[in-house]
């Protein structure tokens, strides 16, 4: 597959996820995951695999040293060869807008106007799964459509209002929205994955830009392949739909199931994430360890059970980890007892203290946050 023919732009959430203090820090996309990765890997890892060495990442002004200091030079996506381009781009307007300035479509002109590309795809960050964009962008071609989405389908447990519930007829064609209200069924849900014939949508991006209040590209997308007669192209793999706390969790949760963690991770292509030289992590003898996952340079001298523990931790003696995500550099002092809980980076968790959410209702103790005494909720 020619590098040249296709352009890709990442989007920033427009879901709105209810995520606390997780993304106070930080955007969606670089929220770590699964104690190595972060959210942004899956979308930079499928484009990656699919050939596609030209991005243009959109993203708020707010908070984003995290996304440079995670993407660098791009060198495991393959995007810091001299055929290759990475760009990022920001907008001002909140989160919770639908609309944007002029600056906004400018940008992203310029960019599909230099690319000379053929199809551009469009990928969101708030959308966890690992998929073949070979397969789709064939069948995208091999149907001659202007635009094609990607769909998975979904329990009304697990969407939000904020998702793009789909009517898909049996040629495979968009013809409606859906209403998951209406059944128990699963339905249709948008995973905002479109290829998208590059010409086209500039000219739809043009007339959206003229407009006194443009909206986000993806607002953009989601109606056009409601009046445009999309192609629907059916994801059967692994996926996960982060709009909250609740659902983040419950992903990480997921990849302590060998099979989801499999479909995930292992299935057709790799994901690639930024590399880091460190010594593997330390099992003291009187470590307890089960069905738990671990990143390099971490000490376990406690108890850990069906959790993710990222890189460089300290579990100390007699404190126990239980059905808990441990992000980098958190401290468990000795002692200690932590379940169902999300712990951000540098966290120190004093000696004796007991932390406790629970399984529909995580406790999330954000990046800074002091411990002085037990936290239940």
């Amino acid at each position: 597959m020619k590098s040249d023919k296709y352009t890709a732009i990442l989007g920033n959430t427009v879901g709105y996820p209810d995520m606390g203090a997780l993304t106070a820090n930080r955007p969606l996309a670089s929220l770590p995951f699964d104690g190595k990765y972060r959210l942004i890997d899956f979308q930079l890892s499928s484009l990656a695999n699919a050939g596609v060495r030209s991005i243009y990442g959109i993203f708020r002004g707010q908070n984003i040293r995290s996304v440079f200091d995670h993407i660098r030079s791009g060198r495991e996506w393959g995007l810091n060869t001299l055929l290759s381009h990475y760009f990022l781009g920001f907008y001002n307007t909140s989160d919770e807008s639908e609309f944007v300035d002029a600056d906004y479509y400018e940008q992203i002109l310029n960019y599909l106007k230099r690319s000379g590309s053929d199809q551009t795809i469009y990928m969101s960050c708030d959308i966890l799964c690992n998929i073949n964009l070979q397969q789709v962008i064939h069948l995208h071609n091999a149907n001659k459509r202007q635009i094609t989405v990607v769909y998975k389908k979904m329990l009304k447990a697990d969407c939000s209002p904020a998702n793009e519930l789909l009517a898909v007829d049996e040629t495979d064609a968009v013809v409606g929205k859906a209403d998951i209200d209406k059944t128990d069924e699963p339905v249709p849900m948008s995973a905002d994955i479109y290829v998208v014939n590059t010409s086209w949508l500039i000219t739809k991006m043009e007339e959206e830009a003229s407009k006194e209040n443009p909206r986000k590209i993806r607002h953009l997308l989601r109606e056009l392949i409601l009046t445009d007669g999309a192609l629907a192209f059916e994801h059967t793999g692994y996926l996960s739909n982060i709009c909250s706390v609740d659902s983040y969790y419950k992903a990480n949760m997921d990849m302590l199931d060998p099979q989801k963690f499999y479909a995930l991770f292992y299935g057709n292509q790799k994901v690639y994430t930024k590399v880091k030289n460190e010594e593997s992590t330390y099992f003291a003898t009187e470590s307890i360890v089960k069905n738990s996952q671990f990143a390099s340079g971490s000490v376990i001298q406690g108890q850990v059970e069906h959790s993710i523990v990222s890189r460089s931790c300290q579990v100390h003696e007699e404190s126990k980890v239980y059905k808990s995500v441990l992000f980098p550099k958190v401290s468990v002092g000795k002692g200690a007892s932590i379940a169902y809980a999300i712990i951000d980076k540098g966290v120190a968790i004093p000696e004796g203290v007991t932390l406790k959410g629970s399984p529909d209702n995580p406790l999330v103790i954000g990046k800074g946050q002091k411990i002085t005494g037990d936290i239940i909720q």
